[in-house]
């Protein structure tokens, strides 16, 4: 993993904050607001280094509960739970094909607000679980679903755009033999 990678990482967490923070369209016809990190997180779970996961937690929830009413840290560390699971069985999940990127995205999505939750049960006010809060989850969960595909087709863009692509292999070999004759 290069830094233009890690930047490029980063930068998706912070606007992918930035966007559930100032964007109340999802809240308002859904009821729950889709958020975008689950899906960041299983791109670079799939694709990085385990340094990449833990800085993505930490800065992608650090900056999710500092806007929310949850106390501080709960989003990381459900955040690195999710990340380190998924980049433990990485060599299992076929992260090209589209099915796997979509059931992996409602895996993460459903997993990190299902820690928050239960992270929340064992502070002084506990979250009550209603109907309500199920398909909240839900929404949240088939958002996330939708949102990791096209997470992994904008980092492929991004790496297509940035990054220095190989040449191809010419077809004749550098220790061939070229027979020259007079005529």
């Amino acid at each position: 993993m290069n830094r233009l990678e890690t930047i490029a990482i980063l930068l998706a967490a912070w606007l992918a904050v930035a966007f559930e923070v100032s964007f109340n369209g999802f809240r308002n016809t859904l009821g729950a607001q889709i958020s975008l990190l689950p899906a960041l997180m299983v791109y670079v779970a799939l694709s990085s280094s385990l340094p990449s996961v833990a800085l993505l937690a930490i800065v992608g929830g650090m900056a999710q509960d500092s806007f929310s009413a949850n106390p501080l840290g709960v989003t990381t560390l459900a955040l690195t739970l999710t990340g380190f699971l998924l980049h433990h069985q990485r060599d299992l999940v076929l992260r090209d094909q589209l099915y796997a990127q979509v059931m992996t995205g409602f895996l993460a999505s459903s997993l990190v607000p299902a820690c928050v939750i239960l992270a929340l049960m064992n502070t002084s006010s506990p979250v009550p679980l209603t109907w309500r809060l199920l398909g909240q989850w839900l929404v949240m969960a088939a958002g996330g679903a939708v949102a990791t595909p096209l997470v992994f087709r904008l980092f492929a863009l991004v790496n297509r755009l940035f990054t220095y692509q190989a040449l191809p292999e010419s077809h004749y070999r550098e220790t061939r033999q070229i027979k020259r004759t007079r005529y």
